[in-house]
């Protein structure tokens, strides 16, 4: 198994278990009569599900193993490296502040600005 593709096999496996308890729980409940046309159905529906767009995009999926991961657009990567710049250019100004206290405690400790 791919390591890509565990979440779909997770959650396939899930939905499975899924229908299969469901199916188990109705037939305990409704009885036999219930549980061999509630197969027969299930199965048609699976059947029609997974030949339809479904399935072809799960075998796709699975074939393929990923699915290539997207380029950012452009506009997105310059906000993101504007956004960069402005967290150094605060950074610095907070490291020039904290150096700035640090001496003024430093050479009088009793002067130092209020607020």
């Amino acid at each position: 198994m791919k390591e890509s593709n565990f979440g779909l096999y997770a959650a396939i496996s899930v939905v499975s278990v899924a229908l299969l308890g469901t199916f188990i729980a109705l037939s305990v409940v409704i009885g036999e009569d219930f549980a061999i046309p509630a197969l027969i159905a299930g199965a048609v529906m699976g059947t029609v599900v997974l030949r339809g767009p479904v399935g072809k995009a799960l075998a796709a999926r699975i074939h393929q193993g990923t699915i290539g991961q997207a380029e950012p657009h452009p506009e997105v990567l310059d906000e993101l490296y504007e956004v960069r710049n402005r967290m150094v250019e605060i950074e610095e100004r907070l490291d020039f502040t904290e150096r700035l206290l640090a001496r003024q405690r430093s050479e009088d400790p009793a002067r130092l600005p209020s607020g």
